[in-house]
C-alpha cells in the first residue's frame, strides 16, 4: 500500500495537529490587533477653539495642539496640529482651528490633550512672549460627521503661558 492517503483517510490525531498548526500560523502571522473597532468612534478631525485673555499671543510665537492616543497596535502616539501658524491672536479673541488626525484614532482610546507653547520674538528688541488662555473647547469630528465635545474649560485665565516656564497645558482623559 502506498504512503499517500486521501484527506478522508487522515486519523483524528493528524487532523487535529493540522488544524492546530494552521491556527498557530494564523495567530502568529496576523498583522496588528485582532479586535474590531466601532467605526462610529473613529476620529477624523480635531477642532480646537481657544479664547485669549487680557494678554495676547504674539506674532512669531507658536501654539501647537497635541492629542495623545493609544494606537490600534497598542503604542502611544501623538497627533499634533499647528494652532496659530506664528500669527498673533489679539486680546480677548476667539480662535478656532481644525486639523486632521491619523486613521487609527478612536474616541475611546484618547489619553491626553495638550497645548504646547513656544515663545517667539517678532524683532530683536522684543522680550519673550506671555499670553493668557481664558477658555478652550476641544471637539472630535467623527468619521460619520457627528461631533463629540472632548473637553470645555474656562478661567480668568484658565492658564497663563510664559516664555520660559508654564509652556505646556494638558488634560488627561
Amino acid at each position: 500500500m502506498s504512503g499517500i492517503h486521501s484527506l478522508g483517510a487522515l486519523s483524528r490525531r493528524a487532523f487535529a495537529t493540522l488544524v492546530a498548526a494552521f491556527a498557530l500560523a494564523f495567530i502568529t502571522l496576523a498583522p496588528g490587533d485582532a479586535h474590531a473597532y466601532d467605526e462610529s468612534l473613529r476620529v477624523s478631525y480635531i477642532r480646537v477653539k481657544i479664547t485669549t485673555g487680557g494678554d495676547d499671543l504674539r506674532t512669531a510665537s507658536l501654539a501647537v495642539a497635541q492629542l495623545k492616543y493609544l494606537s490600534l497596535t497598542g503604542s502611544q502616539q501623538t497627533a499634533s496640529g499647528n494652532l496659530n501658524n506664528y500669527v498673533g491672536w489679539g486680546n480677548y479673541t476667539e480662535n478656532t482651528v481644525t486639523y486632521a488626525v491619523p486613521g487609527d484614532v478612536y474616541v475611546d482610546r484618547l489619553l491626553e490633550f495638550a497645548v504646547q507653547f513656544t515663545s517667539g520674538q517678532p524683532n530683536i528688541f522684543s522680550t519673550g512672549d506671555n499670553w493668557n488662555m481664558n477658555s478652550i473647547t476641544v471637539t472630535a469630528v467623527l468619521s460619520n460627521s457627528t461631533e463629540t465635545i472632548l473637553l470645555t474649560m474656562a478661567g480668568n485665565p484658565l492658564h497663563r503661558f510664559q516664555s520660559d516656564n508654564f509652556t505646556r497645558w494638558a488634560v488627561t482623559f
